[in-house]
C-alpha cells in the first residue's frame, strides 16, 4: 500500500492530471523532483493511462447503456474478441452472478443499441440485460479528492 503522501499526489493527478508539478508541489508540500521521480516510478505499472473524460452527448452519442451477457462457454473468447474491435464500446469488465461480461457503450440512438444487441446473437448471447444510463451523478470521483485520502486510506 501506499504512503499517504503518495496517495495524497496521486489524488490530485486523479483531480487533474495535466496541473503542473510546482502547483502539486506547493499543495503538497513534496519537492519537485520527488514528485517527478514518483511519476516516472507509476508509469505503466500503478498509472496504467493518461486519458481525457468526455461528454460524449455533445458529441452526438446520446445513449449511454450497460448491457450485461451470458455466453456460452466456448463461445466466450470469441465474443471478447468481437467486443474488444467494436467501436462503439468504451469499457468490457468480466463479470459473475450468472454473467459473462458488462459492456459499457456509446450510441447515436436506440436503434444502434438494437442492432449491437442483434449483432451478438451470432455468438449465442442470451437474455442481454440492458441498462441505459439516464444521468452521471458522480463519476471518476474515487481518490480524486486529496482531503479524502486519510478517509480512504484507514
Amino acid at each position: 500500500m501506499l504512503a499517504e503522501k503518495e496517495l495524497v499526489l496521486i489524488s490530485h493527478l486523479r483531480q487533474n492530471a495535466r496541473k503542473n508539478l510546482t502547483s502539486i508541489s506547493r499543495e503538497t508540500g513534496m519537492p519537485v523532483s520527488t514528485i517527478f521521480d514518483k511519476l516516472r516510478k507509476y508509469e505503466g505499472s500503478l498509472i496504467t493511462k493518461h486519458t481525457a473524460l468526455l461528454d460524449f452527448g455533445k458529441l452526438g452519442f446520446e445513449v449511454k447503456v450497460h448491457i450485461a451477457v451470458k455466453v456460452p462457454k466456448g463461445n466466450r473468447e470469441a465474443l471478447r474478441e468481437y467486443l474488444m474491435k467494436e467501436p462503439a464500446i468504451n469499457s468490457v469488465y468480466r463479470i459473475n452472478n450468472g454473467y459473462d461480461f458488462m459492456i459499457e457503450a456509446f450510441f447515436r440512438n436506440i436503434k444502434e443499441v438494437h442492432d449491437f444487441v442483434e449483432g451478438m446473437e451470432k455468438f449465442n448471447v442470451k437474455n442481454p440485460e440492458e441498462y441505459y444510463v439516464l444521468e452521471e451523478i458522480k463519476k471518476e470521483a474515487f481518490l480524486a479528492d486529496p482531503g479524502m485520502v486519510k478517509v480512504v486510506g484507514s
